[in-house]
This record gives structure tokens, sequence and C-alpha cells, in this order.
């Protein structure tokens, strides 16, 4: 079961192509999310039931959207049968090639949504919630949201009327820390956190400090960095080692701090290796994994994104200059994917943005050149 949300703050900042939202409780970054137009998350389908497995009570259903079939547990309760169809909502995207997880309960889904079901044709999209609705919606303690950017600002009004427009550096700083692999701890130890195909194993080093006190700061810096990393499935970590019983002691430690972690996490007990064991539902793909490549190092497409919000910045900074983009040959190919967030771009800008690809660039050295217009 889930913990109630402990989400008070939300912090949106835009980019073409791209949102960054970061969710506080207090003054805290705790989650990071990453949006996209393919993200899927929340929305509502009208989906096509293509196989029913009576051993696992669950069926496949194709949704319309050219992935793999998505999953949807208890069948059996909903009588399903193949070639039936089901209004369904996306708990889980689609990832290493499987379909997304489905679920049946339409949660926060507008009445006219629902009454347009029975003209639908499976399969079909029915509705898409905007990602700030659906973030309300799950975290009802938000008590102000701010966000950076003047046309986001009057989408945000729409479902949070005293929503404000400032700078967010702090997203940028919470990304930062998300996307490293050592984490500090304060009395001179570090976490190191490592992704794996299998499992995130998670190391604690005392660094010279007492092994007590690192392993106390590493317990809640553990519950905050899979929750703010958004790392699903299983983890396993190795505490420093102390005296007989630390693990199981760290264990239980680590069992009341991720109680607070909305997402159902699950700590299992100590390895006979003293290595201590949690899962972590998965909710779609971590956030190392959405924005790079071999564990810290950040797609093509992460690279144009940030580029581009980087354009904007500089031309709101430099008023009529006209600027243009001088970037590595792949970084280039990636940016003749994503036309969408390109023209959003050039949109604002009032003017075609000039693409440069330089041979033998470093692929995450951006360089942007502006003139007098």
């Amino acid at each position: 079961m889930s913990a109630p949300s402990d989400i008070t703050e939300i912090l949106w900042s835009w980019g073409p192509g791209e949102s960054r939202l970061a969710l506080l409780a207090g003054e805290r970054v705790m989650e990071l999310r990453i949006e996209r137009p393919e993200a899927l998350t929340g929305a509502v389908f009208l989906g096509r039931v293509t196989a029913v497995d009576r051993a696992l009570d669950a069926a496949f259903l194709d949704i319309g959207t050219g992935e793999r079939p998505g999953f949807l547990a208890g069948a059996a309760a909903l009588g399903l049968t193949e070639g039936g169809a089901l209004a369904v909502q996306i708990r889980a995207e689609a990832r290493g090639g499987k379909g997304p997880k489905l679920s049946a309960d339409l949660l926060g889904c507008p009445p006219h949504v629902l009454a347009g079901i029975a003209t639908a044709k499976a399969p079909s999209p029915l509705w898409r919630p905007h990602v700030l609705e659906r973030l309300l919606a799950a975290n009802p303690g938000v008590t102000h949201v701010a966000v950076d950017d003047a046309a986001a600002l009057a989408e945000a009004r729409r479902w949070f009327p005293t929503a404000e427009r400032r700078a967010l550096p702090e997203v940028e700083d919470a990304l930062d820390e998300a996307l490293t692999p050592v984490v500090a701890l304060a009395s001179g130890g570090r976490l190191v956190i490592e992704p794996t195909a299998a499992l995130t194993a998670i190391d604690v080093d005392s660094g010279g400090s007492r092994p007590a006190d690192a392993n106390r700061e590493a317990v809640a810096a553990i519950a905050r960095q899979t929750r703010l990393r958004g790392i699903g499935g299983q983890i396993a970590v190795d505490f420093v080692s102390g005296p007989k019983g630390t693990p199981y002691k760290l264990a239980a430690a680590l069992k009341r701090a991720v109680a607070s972690d909305p997402v159902p996490t699950h700590v299992f007990g100590v390895t006979p290796l003293g290595m201590v064991e949690l899962t972590r539902e998965r909710r779609g793909a971590a956030l190392a994994e959405t924005l790079c490549r071999r564990h810290t190092e950040l797609t093509a497409e992460s690279l144009v994104l940030t580029g581009l919000r980087r354009v904007l910045a500089e031309a709101d900074a430099r008023p009529g200059v006209a600027l243009a983009l001088v970037v590595a040959p792949e970084v280039a190919m990636a940016l003749s994917r994503l036309g969408e967030a390109m023209t959003e771009t050039e949109r604002r800008l009032g003017r075609a943005l000039p693409i440069r690809s330089e041979p033998g660039r470093s692929r995450d050295d951006i360089l942007i050149e502006g003139h007098s217009s």
C-alpha cells in the first residue's frame, strides 16, 4: 500500500520538448519528474484484449500505441475475454521490451471521457492528463506551485490559480545531484550508487568517519535517493561492517525510513553476506534511464533539449541577438529527430535557429553563437 503523500510544493521548469518537475517536502526536493511528449503515464485508452492468461490472472491489451500489449492484473474479476474492449489507464510506462502496466481503475478521469467510452472504437486513446494536473491529483497536500516560464504559468493556473513565476535553479541542482553516482554524507562518508541490468547496488563508505555515523546517515540518504532517482526493482545495500547484529538493525531502520515513500518499498532482510535487500515498485523508467546512456553519460537527446533550454535563456538575456548552435554531428542528428522541440524553440525565438554540425567537437560541448540582428 502506498504511503500518504508528503509533498507540499511543485516546481515546474519548462523547456522545449521537455519539462522538469521537482516535488518538495518542506524545502527538500524528494522527487524529480521528466516529462516528454512520448510520456503516457496516467493516460486512458480503450484497449482490446489480445490474450487472457488464467495462470497469471492477467490480460494483455492492445492500446494502439504500437508498443507491446499492456499488462493488466486481475483479469478473472473483470470477466475479460479475448477480443473484448476495456477502458484502462497506464500506471507504468513500457520499458525493457515489456509493454506498459495497466489498471482498470480510472483515477481523476473527467466524466465526459467516461461518457464517451460507449461510442469509442478499440484500440484508441481517450484522455491524456496534463502532467501538473496528474501530480496535483496524486499530491493533495500541495500548497505552492512555481513555474519558470510565462506560457507554462498560464497553463499551471488552470489547475492551481495561485501559481507564481520565478527562476528555479534548485531544479537543476537536484537533477545534478540525482545523476551523480557518489552522494556525500555529512560525517565525511559517502554512498556509491551503481545501477546494473539486474539490480541497483549501493555501497556505504565511511571515508574515515565513524562507521556507526556513516551507516546512520546512509539510511536516510538511501531512502531519499531511491525516491529522488526513481529507482525501481531490486536494490542491494552494503553498509559499513560493524558489531554483530549491525545489518539487522540497519535493515529495521531502513524499513522505517522508506515508510514515507509513496511508491511501495519493501525491505526483505539481510543476505548471508550481510547485505540489506529491498525492492521498490517500478513506476516507469528511472531518471538515469530517461536522461542517460551508459550510467551517467547523457543521451544525445538529453544534450539537445538542454541546449535548446540554454538558447531560450540566452535569448531572454540578450534580446535582439540572433543565435545559432554549434554541435557535434551526433547531437545534430538527434536534433533532427526532435522536430516538435525545435519548432517550439523557433516559435519562441521568432526566427529560425541555425544549427552547425562541427566534426571533431565533443558531444557535450554545445556552443551558442550570437550576433546582433
